[in-house]
């Protein structure tokens, strides 16, 4: 990790800026910044050696290494990723007080979207890359690595005691029109989340985990079509913001609901040909499946909106926007059922390539 001064004013960014880009071999001709939010800047370099993507990150430095290691560490493996250039002294990324940065190739290609099939198969089977890629990652010396390996039971109680205390919130606000839909299904939520607590104590969870800490594999943790284009005929990631040691199940979890809710219902067909195009890259077995289906089982999506609600985190949402994506969100929940209790059905169909 290599450290730089950094910006204390925002007449000093230009000059900064270049301090950065002279640690690396490239001759810079032209920046472009194109976005600051979120505690992430992120700009467009164009160089000698063709365009680059400059990212500064409000990060603890060590924690940038790790994510940086796993970038380099995957692109070795030949995953279709942007690459990473490292700094003259070999460097994967730059430090400077609480501020990180990592430089990177700049492509265009294909978005992919949500709604086409085919692209979501495409990002599956990416998923399954991205997996098998990871296998084998030894952090950089110096790095912070993240995990929620092993915390399963924590994460679970922790989600299942913030849904009774909104229960209780929800009860004293008996006029509230989300607090009223809220009750209405609160209570099947939680059962399904001490369901889900209970299957974490299973032998195939413990043998899971067992595996993927030998393996030193990680997850993505949010797999987002924004950082995703298509890019000769295949999904391909534009840059890689975070990383977490876990098991593949969750990243596989994330991006079903994500699917799910914007079709507004749970569909076990296009279930199972998204997993199937997984499977066919990275095989999972039938115990595997099992700790997929009581992740798929816990209420992630009920538990996140009504967090946001109860805490008041979407300031730009109204009450009619939340009680949509309620409603959006307890019709998926509710239509998946049917999807968790056939288990040893769906995994003979993405077995045998899908629903099609």
């Amino acid at each position: 990790m290599e450290k730089v001064s950094y910006a204390k004013s925002l007449e000093q960014l230009q000059e900064d800026l270049k301090t950065v880009l002279q640690r690396y071999p490239i001759k810079t001709e032209k920046t472009t910044l194109l976005y600051t939010r979120g505690g992430r800047s992120k700009w467009l370099v164009e160089t000698d050696k063709g365009n680059l993507f400059l990212r500064q990150e409000y990060i603890d430095p060590k924690r940038m290494l790790f994510i940086a290691g796993a970038h380099w560490h995957m692109q070795s493996k030949g995953l279709p990723i942007a690459k990473l250039i490292p700094t003259k002294e070999g460097g994967l990324c730059l430090s400077g007080g609480d501020l990180a940065y990592v430089l990177y190739e700049a492509h265009e290609g294909e978005p992919m979207l949500y709604y086409d099939q085919t692209h979501m198969k495409k990002a599956m089977a990416f998923i399954g890359q991205f997996h098998q890629a990871s296998k084998g990652y030894l952090a950089p010396d110096g790095s912070k690595r993240r995990t929620r390996i092993g915390k399963w039971h924590k994460l679970y109680r922790w989600k299942i005691q913030e849904m009774e205390n909104n229960k209780q919130l929800a009860q004293e606000h008996p006029t509230d029109t989300f607090s009223l839909l809220f009750l209405e299904h609160v209570d099947h939520m939680l059962q399904r989340g001490y369901e889900s607590l209970k299957e974490c104590d299973e032998s195939y969870f413990d043998q899971w985990t067992k595996e993927t800490i030998e393996s030193k594999m990680f997850c993505q943790q949010d797999f987002t079509m924004a950082r995703m284009i298509i890019k000769d005929d295949q999904a391909f990631m534009k840059d890689l913001h975070s990383i977490t040691m876990d098991l593949p199940s969750r990243d596989l979890r994330i991006l079903l609901n994500k699917m799910m809710k914007k079709l507004a219902v749970w569909d076990n067909d296009y279930a199972c040909d998204m997993l199937a195009a997984y499977d066919k890259v990275h095989s999972l077995s039938k115990d595997h499946y099992r700790v997929l289906w009581t992740d798929l089982k816990f209420p992630h999506l009920f538990c996140a909106i009504s967090h946001k609600y109860y805490l008041g985190q979407k300031r730009s949402w109204g009450d009619e926007k939340y009680l949509m994506n309620f409603k959006n969100i307890i019709a998926v929940e509710h239509s998946k059922e049917d999807f968790l209790n056939r288990c040893d059905e769906m995994v003979k169909r993405i077995k045998e390539g899908g629903s099609r």
